[in-house]
């Protein structure tokens, strides 16, 4: 069976060559290759099939066989590595922290000392008139409280 770790020696250097990177790599049963790769300003088709090409060229279907596809993750993928929280400042996320706890926020900032602030507003009730009214919180998460982070589509200007 061909090891993820393999694929990834393989594609470290390359993609960085090429200002992109690697998010992440699988290899299931009946060697079913997945590649994940991005880069800040996105991936296009060719460059998929590039990046397919060289992995190709690495591997030997006459040795082992295998299943090979190559793809940018989409959006419904969770964030996994700090410069995806980058790439996608300014957007709306939604983050399960490690306590189970649900936040949503926009991404205001990444923070090279492992952590991110989203910016969100909590409903409170003022204390002299008793109507609810909404004010900005701020929220600090670091990346090891973080379960997972998606971005949240919306279709609203």
């Amino acid at each position: 069976m061909i090891k993820a770790a393999l694929i990834r020696s393989y594609l470290e250097e390359e993609l960085t060559q090429n200002g992109k990177f690697l998010v992440d790599v699988t290899v299931s049963t009946g060697n079913k290759i997945v590649v994940y790769m991005d880069s800040l300003n996105g991936v296009t088709l060719d460059e998929c099939i590039q990046v397919s090409r060289y992995l190709e060229s690495k591997l030997d279907r006459e040795v082992e066989d295998y299943e090979l596809e190559v793809s940018s993750p989409g959006l419904d993928k969770p964030l996994k590595l700090p410069v995806q929280y980058e790439k996608n400042l300014g957007r709306m996320l939604e983050v399960v922290k490690t306590d189970g706890n649900k936040v949503t926020g926009k991404l205001a900032e990444v923070s090279p000392g492992g952590f991110i602030r989203l910016e969100s507003e909590s409903t409170v009730k003022d204390s002299k008139t008793g109507k609810k009214k909404k004010e900005p919180v701020v929220l600090e998460l670091k990346f090891d409280e973080i379960k997972t982070a998606k971005v949240i589509i919306s279709l609203k200007k």
